[in-house]
């Protein structure tokens, strides 16, 4: 068995051909890399380093290091937040390509990244008021680092998804009404916006859920048109890479709603979640110390497994589940190694951020 540790949170992520865009592989939020073939059961124990970077520190700074984003493949460039802002780093060598720093670190707090075209898009928030924060999101040039249009935005950016080049951010606060805002992810302008809606961070192929009230409906993210309307209040955790259901939680349940109509396909009591993953034939559901395999098509468990550590974010790569700690068999659950921390695996690497450091394996 391979053991890979780290004291701190590990995450890792991976040279798909076509990148790494999302913080969940694809707008769905699927955590799945249905490339990946290289990092598999049977070469895992095999990975070395290939390079690493320390990345930017500043005492007193709000947020910090996350998941970074692949854009263009093998030849493309890793994106990685830190302490002072985002960096960009080439994939082969990590060499440094750019860096952009937030105005006031101290109160900007870690942002949600995707690429969309030629831009890298941010949103986060402020730090230090309780009572009025705000949000910003800014786009960069994948190439330079430069700005390419920035919004200042009156409410703190709590929902985030980017898909068919189009942002959408939502918010609220003690000083803020609910508000939800679409822009064109290459110049910033303003498509629609609906006030005392919350929106999920998932598209299902240009589909997002909207809650308003006691109802959901899913819109067109390019046009927020309502295209169908439950009277049931359902936060998107994830969606299938068909984009043919999402997945949904209520609080008490998680659903799989058809996207196309919003038909209720099937409902497992108490198995809300947050932390989830799916193939197309599984969801894999993360809870406390334990994570399990439900069938896609009727929500009936599959397999369960008990872990010894918290779970992490699940994650589908190379027919193996990611967990956090132990790496799971997606088909039978049963451990075949143990890989501390947060882990994405695509193009035969893997890229990991542990203890203020960037670090690639293959």
């Amino acid at each position: 068995m391979y053991v890979f540790s780290a004291l701190c949170t590990v995450l890792v992520l991976a040279l798909a051909p076509g990148g790494w865009d999302h913080a969940g592989f694809d707008a769905e939020d699927s955590y799945y890399n249905p490339d990946e073939s290289q990092i598999n059961a049977g070469t895992i124990g095999d990975l070395t380093q290939r390079w690493s970077v320390a990345l930017r520190e500043k005492g007193g700074a709000c947020g910090g290091p996350s998941a970074p984003l692949i854009s263009g493949g093998a030849g493309g460039s890793v994106i990685a937040t830190d302490e002072r802002g985002i960096s960009s780093y080439r994939a082969m060598t990590g060499r440094l390509a750019w860096q952009f720093d937030w105005d006031d670190p101290d109160d900007s707090s870690t942002p949600s990244m995707a690429v969309s075209g030629d831009v890298l898009v941010a949103a986060n928030s402020d730090c230090n008021s309780m009572s009025d924060p705000d949000g910003r999101i800014v786009a960069l040039d994948l190439a330079t680092g430069r700005v390419r249009w920035r919004i200042a935005s009156p409410f703190p950016v709590a929902s985030f998804v980017v898909d068919k080049g189009v942002v959408v951010v939502s918010g609220t606060s003690p000083s803020d009404e609910q508000m939800t805002v679409a822009y064109r992810a290459a110049d910033g302008r303003e498509l629609w916006r609906k006030p005392r809606h919350e929106a999920s961070g998932v598209s299902a192929n240009g589909r997002i859920l909207l809650v308003k009230g006691r109802s959901t409906t899913a819109v067109a993210i390019g046009t927020g048109v309502p295209l169908w309307a439950h009277k049931r209040i359902w936060y998107a955790e994830s969606a299938t890479p068909a984009a043919d259901r999402f997945l949904v939680s209520d609080g008490t349940a998680l659903t799989a709603l058809r996207a196309s109509d919003g038909a209720m396909l099937w409902t497992a009591e108490g198995k809300q979640s947050a932390l989830l993953a799916t193939d197309g034939r599984r969801v894999y559901r993360a809870a406390e110390r334990t994570v399990e395999a439900l069938d896609v098509h009727t929500g009936r468990r599959l397999w369960w497994r008990q872990l010894p550590v918290i779970a992490g974010q699940p994650v589908r790569a190379g027919g193996l589940v990611y967990t956090g700690g132990p790496v799971l068999n997606a088909a039978t659950g049963s451990v075949v190694a143990t890989v501390e921390g947060s882990q994405v695996a695509a193009g035969g690497r893997l890229f990991t951020v542990s203890r203020q450091r960037l670090t690639v394996l293959e």
